[in-house]
């Protein structure tokens, strides 16, 4: 029991390193290229590999999980589209932690409707991550410091989308992973060209192919860690540990782009965290 626990915090700790840099990386090609170019790359690059592994893994797949990896999938794009639409134009040190609280909140509320008991912490910890998003959503000296109202909104929106990824994602089989990973890739790569046709949309990138490349490998690797860390945790711990993955974004920004964190965006950043360990009894 307690090497299964050890087990899915590790892969869920995998999952939040992983899917912190690849929103980095993301965050990074859209800023040259557009979001749909971003995202059809990036489902592509992920789902081929996927598909040659997937049958020496998984003892199979029924219409269940693929449905639900489907709606996982077209959920995480939504998700996707709007954390990289908004890491290309706000602040990487606020749009990521306001986008992980809600990514957080959504699974637990998931379980309880299925039955699951929540502990006091836990509401404490939503509590705790609302303030957070409170203050760093709110103005304070130049307009410079401000986090626009629509990019708290699209980061909420996005918090949703992956919470929703996480929640349809624990409904799916064991044995059926990774086939529903490719199920979600197939499903977003199936909308996007829907999307690019009506809009009349290039789906050719125009560079960061590295940025590119790594955001693929690291989002891929993230969405097949968590996969795998459900078979060994349950849908609330898991999703939450894997929702720390704004500290390893907010650090790369910082490394990287030399983003400047105030002490109202730190102590947002910081409360944000605490929710996440609050909820995940860390």
């Amino acid at each position: 029991m307690i090497a299964c626990v050890c087990m899915a915090s590790l892969l869920a700790l995998l999952t939040a390193i992983l899917y912190g840099s690849g929103d980095f990386f993301g965050g990074v090609s859209s800023r040259r290229n557009s979001t749909i170019q971003v995202l059809f790359t990036i489902s592509l690059l992920g789902a081929v590999p996927l598909c040659l592994v997937a049958p020496f893994v998984a003892s199979g797949i029924d219409i269940r999980d693929w449905v639900f990896g489907s709606c996982a999938g077209i959920s995480g794009l939504v998700g996707l589209g709007l954390l990289y639409r908004g890491l290309s134009r706000g602040p990487m040190a606020a749009f990521a932690p306001i986008s992980a609280v809600a990514a957080t909140a959504l699974p637990v509320f998931w379980g309880v409707l299925r039955g699951d008991e929540q502990l006091l912490r836990t509401w404490f910890g939503i509590f705790v991550g609302m303030t957070g998003v409170f203050i760093l959503s709110m103005q304070r000296g130049a307009v410079s410091a401000r986090v626009r109202s629509s990019v708290v909104v699209e980061a909420l929106l996005s918090g949703v989308g992956f919470g929703l990824f996480f929640a349809l994602l624990s409904e799916t089989s064991e044995t059926a992973a990774p086939w529903p990973i490719v199920a979600g890739r197939t499903s977003a790569i199936g909308l996007i060209l829907i999307v690019s046709a009506l809009r009349g949309s290039s789906l050719r990138p125009q560079g960061n192919w590295v940025a590119l490349f790594l955001c693929a490998t690291c989002d891929t690797g993230a969405n097949v860690a968590f996969l795998f860390a459900l078979k060994y945790g349950q849908l609330g711990s898991v999703a939450v540990i894997a929702s720390l993955y704004p500290a390893v974004t907010v650090l790369l920004a910082r490394l990287i782009l030399n983003e400047r964190l105030t002490p109202q965006r730190f102590l947002g950043v910081f409360l944000a965290v605490v929710s996440v360990l609050l909820i995940s009894g860390a």
